[in-house]
């Protein structure tokens, strides 16, 4: 009976040692491992010096792609006659390879910030971009002619100004449409505002070729003239200074930017308001464990302004699964019922009845960005009113195509793919003064759109599983084994205490 009684009691201690086991299991696989994991997470992913994070944060381990479409204009003369509107038929795209390089300037431990420039270059990749080449020529809307015909309205000069200025342009390139190489429309560009006399002319063009010279996509060579193209001024100069957040005190804000060029507001949009507000990361940095409520912003220096994208739905990229994030319908609408109330409502820019005018309908003014009266929209005019869409023939906007997007792995806020997409757009219309202008049909014409991306190789997306996903199932495995462990021993030691308290030797129930 003692010997029993004793058997029972040892059977009894296991049997709370097993439970005790199957809770510290259970504790284990859903607390101490997550944590772990976290924890582990949070050192890969913080810019830490000395770390792979911290060393692919300075210099990308591969160019992004920068790809260019351009929209030929098929019928110049009929546009200017008004007698059709504008047919275009896109070209590209020209495909450039993009790197990145930062210099740290500032490390701000009691911030927990990191302050750097950034110095882009671009190199034109051939073999992608085949059959076409930066030699193929193109008829497009002449930009700077267009930009000086337009600051010369406001100084009711468009007249003077169009008889003085067209001979400093070279020859071929003086008209309202320009047959050119792509490549001058690109980086290389094309001389204008070469003044020369000392006439009436030579003073206008002084002025004008003056206030010219301080836009964005002007630059002044060493004959005082001046060079337009469309991207130069991407390897001119950083910019801006980024102040970012490390991440080593508060994970969830790394990558954010705290302030650019030392604010945390713009002038663009008004001063102190919503749309001036610096949000949002460059695209490039996340913090680890986002969920589908989560939204971001990207601050874009090209359009002077940061762009929210919301949850779209999960996709797999080189079995690797990711929440996609997207603009939509309402990224460049209004946010408020009356759209001359909203911050983005400049009225800078003339529309096409020459009424200054605020868009929001699916294109802005961004002549507070560039200081030429140029207007965004999302490629081949998404989610615009449809009388752009309208007002020209060759376009067709297609959500997947022509959005911008981000694919981010969750759990490491890893990038597995992403684009930013931004198409620019001019307004043609009459020009009191310009005489090859008076009939001209009106629209709100395309130039180009720009699709910047970048995608994981096999390699780093290799790289993701060893370092993550390899583990997680490692501990998942070990997880799960560990508590199917204890809970067998709680299982089989607690039927041995039944048997042995309620049962007699030959199973049956005692006292019977």
């Amino acid at each position: 009976m003692a010997c029993s009684c004793c058997s029972i009691k040892v059977l009894f201690i296991v049997l709370i040692c097993s439970v005790v086991f199957f809770i510290v299991s259970l504790l284990l696989a859903f607390v101490a491992f997550p944590d772990i994991l976290y924890s582990e997470v949070n050192k890969a992913t913080r810019l830490d010096e000395g770390t792979e994070q911290y060393d692919r944060f300075l210099d990308l381990p591969f160019p992004l792609t920068f790809k260019v479409y351009l929209f030929n204009v098929e019928n110049p003369d009929e546009i200017l006659k008004g007698t059709a509107k504008p047919k275009l038929s896109e070209k590209g795209p020209y495909i450039y390879k993009q790197y990145r390089h930062k210099k740290i300037l500032e490390i701000d431990e009691d911030e927990d910030t990191i302050s750097y420039t950034q110095m882009e270059t671009f190199e034109f990749d051939a073999e992608s971009s085949a059959p076409l080449t930066e030699d193929d020529m193109i008829t497009v809307l002449n930009p700077p002619l267009m930009s000086v015909y337009h600051l010369a309205e406001g100084f009711m000069l468009a007249g003077a100004v169009d008889k003085c200025i067209r001979p400093t342009f070279p020859a071929g390139y003086d008209e309202i449409f320009i047959k050119v190489p792509v490549r001058h429309l690109m980086f290389e560009g094309f001389n204008f505002c070469r003044n020369k006399g000392s006439d009436l002319c030579s003073l206008v063009n002084d002025i004008v070729c003056t206030i010219a010279s301080t836009k964005r996509n002007s630059d002044i060579l060493a004959d005082y003239s001046l060079q337009f193209s469309f991207l130069n001024y991407k390897v001119r100069e950083p910019d801006g200074k980024y102040t970012v957040k490390r991440g080593l005190d508060d994970i969830d804000r790394l990558g954010y930017i705290s302030a650019w060029n030392g604010m945390k507001y713009t002038s663009y949009w008004g001063d102190g308001t919503t749309c001036s507000e610096v949000r949002g990361t460059d695209s490039t940095l996340y913090p680890p464990r986002i969920t589908k409520d989560n939204e971001f912003y990207i601050f874009a220096t090209d359009i002077c302004r940061s762009v929210k994208i919301n949850y779209i739905r999960e996709e797999t990229y080189r079995d690797v699964d990711g929440y996609m994030f997207g603009t939509d319908k309402n990224t460049l609408q209004p946010s408020t019922n009356n759209s001359e109330a909203d911050c983005f409502c400049t009225k800078q820019s003339k529309d096409v009845d020459g009424q200054n005018s605020c868009f929001l309908d699916g294109v802005i003014d961004m002549q507070s960005c560039f200081g030429v009266p140029v207007l965004f929209s999302f490629p081949h005019f998404l989610w615009a009113d449809e009388k752009y869409l309208n007002g020209v023939d060759g376009l067709s906007p297609n959500e997947e195509a022509h959005r911008t997007y981000l694919l981010v792995e969750p759990n490491t806020g890893t990038p597995l793919k992403g684009v930013k997409r931004i198409q620019l757009n001019a307004v043609i219309r009459p020009i009191a003064g310009i005489k090859s202008l008076i009939d001209t049909t009106k629209a709100v014409l395309p130039l180009l759109w720009i699709e910047e991306g970048v995608a994981l190789t096999e390699e780093y997306t290799d790289e993701l599983h060893s370092k993550y996903f390899d583990k997680v199932q490692i501990l998942d495995g070990f997880k799960w084994a560990l508590i199917a462990v204890s809970a067998l021993l709680v299982v089989i030691f607690g039927v041995l205490v039944v048997r042995k308290r309620f049962f007699n030797n030959t199973g049956q129930p005692d006292g019977l």
